[in-house]
Formats: C-alpha cells, structure tokens, sequence
C-alpha cells in the first residue's frame, strides 16, 4: 500500500464517508465565489481569521494555494430531518474530525493547508482582530478563498448537492 492508499485508508478510519487523492490540481480562487463572504450574506465576516477580511485578499488566498499540486478531498454526508437539524454540530463534528486527520495523519507531510466547509470552529469565540490563540488548529474556508467546491468533487468524482435531507461538508487538504 503506498502512502496515497495509507492516507486516505486513515481519512476514513476516522469517520469521513469518502476521501480521494487529487494530483495535479489547479485551483482557481474565483471572485464570484468570495462575493458570498459579504457583510449582508455571512455574519462571520468580519469576526474572524478565516473569513474576509481576516483571511487576506483573494490574491493573497490563491497564492497560498498556488504553492500545491495534491491534496485530499474530504467528504463528510450526514442524512438530516431538515426540521430538527442542527447545521452548526454537524459542521463542529466535520471540522474535529478534520482535525483529528490532521493531527494523526499529516504531520509527515513537509506542509500542509487545510480548507473546510464553514470555517474553523476551534474557540467559542473568535479574538479577531487580535491575533489567533490557535493558530496551528485554524482551518479556512473555501468559500473564503473563492474555491468551488461542486469542481473539486467532480474532479474527485464525489457527489455533491444541496439536498432536504442529506448534508454534504467538504474539506481539503493541501499537501506538499
């Protein structure tokens, strides 16, 4: 088994529902998509590292994510009563487990950037504009860096859709 298989062999041992290894990748921080992360369509804009403007331009996000090649698509779907559904603890528990990947599974890699749905979720409450008290757990959003997730599924040939009863949270991990 070679270290592609192992990685994502240990991504779903710790509960995400698929995992693929992208190579090759070129991702586009499109500004259609960062115009979601506005004062008016988002309240964590503003209020934290992970969104505008804490998470730097979208030049400055694309040329983060510029510096890699490959990465691992996470998928996290979770069936939901849309009545009784708590968005907030589903996202929580996707972005532990994320961090639970990272923290057992990545640190062979000589660097690392984690991209998740909905941002980092680590502090009850963001110290933005101070500087982060976690750092080394912060995740970013994708949205904030403009990426589309429906491209990096189809890409890893991972269904993706906004559906009433099924939830469909994406991570990536950019490795180097």
């Amino acid at each position: 088994m070679d270290k592609n298989d192992k990685t994502i062999n240990n991504a779903i041992s710790v509960g995400f529902t698929n995992a693929v290894w992208l190579e090759n990748l070129k991702i586009e921080c499109e500004p259609r998509l960062r115009e979601y992360c506005n004062p008016e369509g988002c309240p964590k804009h503003g209020n934290n590292w992970v969104c505008p403007p804490g998470s730097g331009s979208l030049k400055e996000c694309a040329e983060k994510v510029k510096e890699f090649s490959q990465g691992i698509l996470l998928q996290s779907i979770t069936d939901i009563n849309p009545s009784s559904v708590d968005y907030a603890v589903l996202n929580k528990k996707h972005n532990l487990r994320l961090q639970n990947f990272l923290e057992e599974h990545c640190k062979s890699f000589a660097k690392v950037l984690a991209l998740t749905s909905g941002g980092c979720v680590f502090c009850e409450v963001c110290a933005y504009p101070k500087p982060c008290v976690k750092p080394n757990l912060r995740m970013n959003s994708l949205s904030a860096y403009g990426i589309d997730v429906g491209k990096l599924c189809e890409a890893g040939k991972m269904e993706y859709a906004f559906r009433s009863d099924k939830l469909y949270l994406i991570a990536l991990v950019l490795i180097k």
